[in-house]
């Protein structure tokens, strides 16, 4: 399961969008139906499906950049 490590870009902050985020596999871009999709595991960590059901992981929220989490946090 790709892990996000940073959330460079998001096309809106309504749904659909479009994110273009970095990976520990790479960079990556992928379309978020419904904030639905966006499921907290724990109290740090998030699991996001993408519109193909593709799940990115991200381990903890603190450890992303504060862009990343100001992108992240019109979500939740």
């Amino acid at each position: 399961m790709p892990e996000i490590q940073n959330i460079r870009h998001v096309s809106s902050y309504a749904t659909p969008s479009v994110w273009q985020v970095s990976t520990d596999r790479g960079d990556t871009e992928f379309t978020l139906k419904g904030e639905e999709d966006i499921r907290r595991l724990s109290a740090s960590q998030l699991l996001i499906a993408d519109s193909n059901g593709v799940q990115f992981l991200i381990r903890d929220i603190q450890q992303l950049d504060k862009g990343s989490r100001k992108r992240l946090d019109r979500f939740l």
